[in-house]
């Protein structure tokens, strides 16, 4: 072989070598895209299953506070009738005990 074959030979090598690098740059690059996709969907799912689960926290936290509020106002209503019947019992007596003497 003379030098200018060589020369050729080191020259392709040199160009496939070139064209080798090209084609795994884009191979990284679309691995990195679709990576990069991939994390983007995974971290949204992970956000919505986060706030799903606040959603229904509060929900129930809600709801264990309605029940709180209803049995407190249903007590105090409870107290409020026992009140009345026993005023209305007294009024009765007092009218019955002033029409009777």
């Amino acid at each position: 072989m003379n030098i200018l074959e060589k020369m050729l030979e080191v020259e392709t090598q040199a160009r496939q070598i070139v064209e080798d690098a090209k084609n795994e740059a884009n191979s990284i690059r679309k691995k990195g895209r679709e990576d990069a996709k991939q994390l983007v969907s995974d971290g949204r799912k992970s956000i919505q299953g986060e706030v799903q689960h606040e959603i229904l926290k509060i929900e129930q936290e809600a709801e264990e506070r309605k029940t709180a509020i209803v049995d407190g106002m249903n007590a105090q209503l409870k107290k409020i009738e026992e009140k009345a019947g026993e005023r209305i019992k007294h009024a009765v007596d007092h009218v019955l005990t002033t029409l009777l003497t």
